[in-house]
Parts: structure tokens; sequence; C-alpha cells
């Protein structure tokens, strides 16, 4: 639905982390299906949810920051690069192709190498079929969906996006807004999450528990539409209400590029993160020396699980099931073992070959 308010409008501090994640990301996904040896000839950034490209403080919106990617790290002889914007506010639209024309006055690349189409219309009506129109489908597309949390994106475009080569979707979710409103749809909001009726039992959850559920309901329902790879996470700014990012592919390089992009992102704008399956829900600020508290948690239930487990298995667990690296998992295992809390089948530092388990209980 159009902006309640004025065109532009000042930048939260979670838009700003949430811009710079983009940059970092984009900086690596242009260049790979781009420029490196057997790379594509095309790929498509599009957006569903556009903005006017500005803030009112003169910050750069995304589809500013998407094109400066581009051009930063690809040469403009490599290969075609598309940008769709959409949004259904007109004042929207409008203003973003004056911010386009004032952030590129030369421009970077020539029409055929950098086609840009700004359309008025919804994601749900619009994206695919002018996804169609610039002959995008066959070749990679990045999909940055971020609907403002009420505003679901269609399960068929989610599936389309899954089976097409190399892409990839990254859907924003504002929690409380986005339990509100498909609460408010009703059993017709079985479709947001592919037709699975599980999220509805959200109505019978405490407060504090509503938004995990409808994020689990959420992740799984991009799963069963293709994405083989998941990285979800929360940005919590100091002030204000968290987001949910979520983020599908179906290459395991694009969740270590997303996890490497989030992981260097400034916090001193005071924006943190945290893992939304950590039930002390921690907020992780310090990226330098990071809280590997929720880690520990995740990995000592997953051990209670499944018993004696080799390390590398729990260096894939934390890549694809939480928002650590793989290089964490052996620094929050370590003090655990000087400690006594779990065993290993060998002696002295922890290995990727090495096999842990949790100490007998003692009395046991």
């Amino acid at each position: 639905m159009p902006v309640d308010g004025d065109v532009p409008w000042p930048c939260a501090p979670h838009t700003e982390a949430k811009h710079n994640i983009y940059r970092r990301y984009l900086e690596r996904w242009f260049p790979i299906l781009l420029a490196y040896e057997n790379s594509y000839p095309s790929v498509t950034y599009a957006e569903g949810f556009a903005g006017p490209g500005i803030y009112s403080g003169g910050e750069p919106g995304s589809p500013v920051i998407a094109i400066r990617a581009l051009t930063a790290k690809v040469p403009p002889t490599k290969g075609v690069a598309r940008f769709l914007f959409v949004d259904d506010d007109e004042r929207c639209t409008s203003m973003l192709k004056s911010t386009l024309r004032e952030a590129f006055p030369d421009r970077p690349r020539s029409d055929h190498a950098m086609p840009v189409n700004i359309v008025p219309g919804t994601c749900a009506t619009n994206l695919e079929p002018e996804l169609d129109k610039m002959k995008a489908w066959g070749q990679p597309i990045f999909a940055n969906l971020d609907s403002w949390g009420n505003a679901p994106v269609p399960y068929r475009l989610l599936q389309r996006l899954a089976t097409n080569v190399s892409s990839e979707v990254i859907v924003t979710l504002q929690p409380q807004h986005f339990v509100r409103f498909v609460t408010k749809m009703g059993p017709a909001a079985d479709e947001v999450f592919g037709g699975d009726p599980t999220w509805r039992s959200v109505t019978e959850l405490a407060a504090e528990a509503k938004s995990r559920h409808i994020l689990t309901c959420y992740r799984q329902a991009l799963h069963t539409a293709g994405f083989e790879y998941l990285l979800d996470f929360e940005l919590v700014p100091r002030n204000g209400q968290p987001l949910y990012l979520v983020f599908g592919t179906g290459h395991p390089l694009g969740v270590k590029k997303m996890k490497d992009s989030l992981w260097e992102v400034d916090r001193t704008q005071g924006v943190g993160f945290r893992d939304p399956r950590d039930e002390q829900a921690e907020t992780l600020f310090d990226i330098t020396a990071p809280e590997l508290g929720p880690l520990t948690r995740l990995l000592v239930q997953k051990l209670r699980d499944n018993g004696p487990t080799r390390i590398e298995d729990l260096r894939k667990f934390a890549l694809f099931e939480t928002v650590y690296r793989e290089e964490h998992v052996i620094r929050a295992l370590q003090p655990l073992t000087d400690q006594g809390v779990i065993t290993s089948d060998r002696r002295g530092s922890l290995r990727r070959s090495s096999i842990v388990s949790l100490a007998p209980t003692p009395g046991r």
C-alpha cells in the first residue's frame, strides 16, 4: 500500500544496518556472476517495494546501493545487469527516477548493458510480469522483497524464483506487523505459507512466542518453495522494533557470502543482530569478539539431541541453521572441553575431525 506520510521518510537505524548488509553482499554477488570465469551473460536485481531511492536525511536507498555495488565491482564491459524497481506509491516511483538521475549523472553503463525499469504497481501484481518483459528468467535474479512487514510476497513468485537458475531472495519481515497482518487475513494467509495452515496456531501462543512461530513457518515455506539453503536473522535496534531478514538461495556459497556480509556490518550505529532460535534472545553487538553464548547453547542442545557428533557436522549446522560462521564452532566448544562439559575422542585442541559429546552427568 502507498506510504502513510511524507516521501521520502527518515532512515531508521536498522534500515542503515540492513542496507550495509545489502551492499556488502551485492559487491560479492555481481562479480561472482558477471565478472569471473564461466560467468553468466546477464543478471537481474529486482525490488518489489523499491521506495524513492533516498531518505529525508539524504541517505541512499537500496536502488542506489545496488547500482553502486555493480559499478564499483564489475567492469562495464562484463555482461548485462538489469534493474527492476516496483513500488505502488507513485510518489516513490516518480522520486526514484529523479534520484537515480542525480546519483548517476553520467550513466555508468549503456542502456543495453544496464537497462533500468521503474514500474508503478504492486509486487504481487507487477514484479513477475515485468521480469517476463525484461527476459530475466533463465539467468540469475536477486529479488529484494522488503515488504514493510505487512504485504505478503506471493508464494508463486517465490516458487518461480527458487527454480530459476542461480537465483536468490531476501525477504524482510517486521514481526509484529506481519503477525497482525496474516492473522487478520485468517485462512486466506495459508497461501503466504505455501498452503500450509500450521501458522494458524499463532493465535494460541503467548505474545513472546508469536513472532518466532511465524518465522519458523515462513522459513519452512521458503524451503518448500525450493530454496535449499536458508539464513534468517533478526536485526535489533537499541530503540524501536526488530526486523527479520530471511535469505533463500540454492547454493551453499550464497549462505557463506551472506553470512560474511552480516558479520562485517559496522555496529557503531547501535544495531545488533541475534539468532531467532536462541531462547534467551541474546543480542550480538560486538563483532570483533562475538558473543558465543547463543551458539554454545545451540551446540549443547544439538549434542543432547544427537549424541556424539563430528565437529565438521557441527560446523555445517552452524552455517546452515544459525547466524554464526563455521569458524565460530571450535571457539565456542573449546571452553566447554576445558571445563569438562564435553568430551572429545582426541586429546588437546579440538579439530574439525574430532568427535565430541556431552560428558556423563555425575551419578549416572
